[in-house]
């Protein structure tokens, strides 16, 4: 089978080891969120042997979403990266935003393709990626966030780093009842209290299986399919009143959690496609070192490191 190609949620591995890795460096302050970023990526291409491997970051949040729906990660707005792509921004006292900025830079002497465009969510870039570049290629996504279960196909699985495997379509509907291309649908019934987006009431996973077993079959479910419906067995069922009475906010859930590349405009579109197309693997080992020396992260090793990206193409 074909070296897959490695599609890494930056934000999601970040905020991981942020949490995860509490390591101090020599000035100080806290380094774990780079640490435990490189750490756990080395691991994963060592397991994986991908041919190529993009980083696809946040970009500030979805301008898009937020005008569909002001709540939309009230509170959560991504920090904007505009720093590192050569835009002078005050510089951030917030060590979180820190360690993210001095990560972006030591990942440029790597040879994974870093992935941005302002005002924009990591999960579109990931969904652009895997519907359009890399359609026919075997991708595997580095998450935890289950948003990204809906991009599940023949071609595309998932290294959970919660579980620290592989997961596919089939261990999904194995666990869901319901399958990947209908998860945007089942998601929009029952909201994600993460990103602010209220769910129908009383609907949770189980009970979108158990009163919508066609989110199983083998063929896509239509949004209006699904309120047609519910309109003709209203009287059967207080969830199925509830979702013809609250149709617009399903409708509206439903373009806040489907990912098909299409929040993106085209100018973000072109900037990811630029990223892809001008880029060179390459390493650069004085420079990584130099950036490790300077915010003084000591006992990492720098070899180990760069020799897991060997597998990649182009080197």
């Amino acid at each position: 089978m074909d070296r897959p190609v490695l599609i890494v949620d930056g934000a999601n591995l970040f905020l991981r080891s942020w949490a995860a890795y509490p390591t101090m460096s020599s000035h100080g302050y806290q380094m774990g969120g780079c640490v435990g970023f490189m750490k756990t990526l080395g691991r994963i291409l060592t397991e994986i042997q991908p041919k190529k491997v993009y980083i696809a970051w946040e970009g500030g949040g979805s301008r898009r979403r937020r005008k569909l729906y002001p709540e939309y990660k009230l509170g959560r707005k991504a920090p904007k990266l505009n720093r590192f792509y050569g835009e002078d921004i005050p510089e951030s006292e917030e060590n979180k935003k820190h360690q993210l900025i001095t990560l972006l830079g030591m990942m440029k002497f790597t040879p994974a393709c870093q992935v941005y465009a302002s005002d924009c969510e990591g999960d579109d870039i990931i969904a652009f990626l895997c519907n359009g570049p890399f359609k026919k290629d075997n991708k595997i996504i580095v998450s935890s966030d289950k948003d990204m279960y809906q991009l599940l196909n023949e071609t595309t699985k998932i290294y959970s780093l919660h579980k620290k495997s592989i997961i596919d379509a089939d261990d999904i509907f194995e666990e869901f009842r319901i399958k990947t291309h209908n998860f945007a649908l089942a998601k929009a019934l029952c909201g994600d209290a993460g990103d602010n987006i209220p769910g129908i009431k009383g609907i949770g996973f189980k009970t979108a299986a158990k009163k919508f077993p066609i989110l199983g079959n083998d063929s896509q479910v239509l949004l209006q399919e699904l309120i047609d419906f519910c309109h003709a067995h209203s009287a059967d069922s207080t969830i199925y009143r509830r979702i013809v009475e609250n149709q617009y906010d399903l409708k509206r859930n439903w373009k806040l959690v489907y990912l098909d590349g299409g929040m993106l405009s085209n100018d973000q579109v072109s900037k990811v496609q630029y990223s892809i197309d001008t880029f060179t693997p390459h390493f650069d080992r004085i420079g990584l070192i130099k950036a490790l020396v300077k915010e003084g992260i000591k006992e990492f090793d720098v070899e180990a490191f760069l020799y897991a990206f060997r597998c990649v193409d182009g080197l």
